[in-house]
């Protein structure tokens, strides 16, 4: 036990060297308008969207064409993260939910819910979702989750799993039909690698790269061609009628703000090929599709407690900063 305690505080210790505070300096409200109105808007509010990201798979591939005197190459990574799994990812969507439900509450607003919200007309063809899962299907190589007791409602719902909303944003129409109560969306994103290809047909080589850099910003991914993302914000956004719109939008500026924390053992890895090792964590059943075929190249090990700890620290301090704007117009 005391040297569970020990490791523990060692942890801590380290974690409090590196980190620094995200900070009002950090963040953004520009690309909004009107937020001066939401004083106007009752003190309910619908959340609307509640979503984590958490990055745990990478990859990228380099090739090079030799011609008639050089051999092709081809150099390719695939990088997935080791040490955190399921029940973690749930955990900190749930204290991140949490802690922002207590908040607003606290300043007394009262919290709608997807029943109270079913009311709205905008809703009535659309399907309602229960939290508590996680999914790899809305942005390739992550894995989202919504809050365990927490439902939502999306426009329709691919076969692959995928949830599309409308094509325009409805929330004013929406907090129109809920009495004018403020629409808030929420998102989150930790990406956890940067990676760095290059080749040359001339030189005859190929390489891959791949430098860790846990944060707190946008998740992106590819689907085929389409690109896919979602940054780390949260929007609010009351109507009291047409062309009485109040939007607050609240971002990270420069789209990311690093953990500093030694989260992950490795800082770097270059290509090699590397067998496949026996670890599957349970999240694999939900990255992997059935017809792909995917090597894993290198595994980032992280330490579970501090990605825990600084997954809820980034998105804590980025729920106050966030609130602490919204506040200042929604008086």
């Amino acid at each position: 036990m005391k040297n569970l305690i020990l490791l523990a505080l060692m942890w801590l210790v380290a974690s409090i060297a590196y980190t620094q505070t995200l900070t009002a300096d950090h963040v953004t409200d520009k690309g909004g308008y009107g937020e001066s109105k939401l004083k106007n808007a009752p003190r309910k509010v619908y959340i609307a969207s509640f979503r984590a990201f958490f990055h745990v798979l990478a990859s990228a591939e380099a090739s090079s064409i030799g011609g008639s005197y050089k051999n092709n190459t081809k150099t390719s990574m695939v990088v997935a993260v080791k040490g955190v799994d399921t029940p973690d990812f749930i955990e900190v969507t749930d204290a991140l939910y949490k802690k922002f439900t207590e908040d607003l509450k606290a300043k007394g607003f009262e919290i709608l819910t997807a029943e109270d919200a079913a009311k709205s007309a905008q809703y009535a063809d659309w399907i309602k979702k229960d939290g508590g899962q996680l999914s790899y299907s809305q942005i390739p190589g992550y894995v989202s989750a919504s809050p365990s007791g927490y439902s939502y409602f999306v426009k329709k719902e691919k076969k692959d799993g995928r949830e599309k909303g409308s094509f325009l944003d409805n929330s004013p129409k929406i907090s129109r039909d809920l009495d004018g109560a403020i629409i808030i969306d929420v998102a989150f994103a930790f990406p956890f690698i940067d990676m760095k290809t290059a080749s040359s047909n001339l030189a005859g080589f190929s390489s891959v790269k791949a430098k860790i850099d846990f944060e707190i910003g946008t998740a992106f991914g590819m689907d085929g061609a389409t690109p896919l993302m979602s940054p780390t914000q949260l929007k609010f956004i009351s109507s009291e009628g047409m062309g009485k719109d109040a939007i607050q939008i609240v971002k990270i500026k420069g789209d990311s703000f690093d953990s500093e924390a030694p989260v992950f053992a490795d800082k770097k890895f270059k290509e090699a090929n590397v067998a496949m090792v026996n670890y599957k964590p349970d999240y694999y059943g939900v990255v992997w599709k059935e017809e792909q075929q995917v090597k894993v190249s290198h595994y980032a090990e992280c330490d579970n407690a501090l990605y825990k700890q600084e997954t809820l620290r980034l998105g804590s301090e980025f729920t106050d900063q966030a609130l602490r704007i919204f506040y200042s117009n929604a008086k």
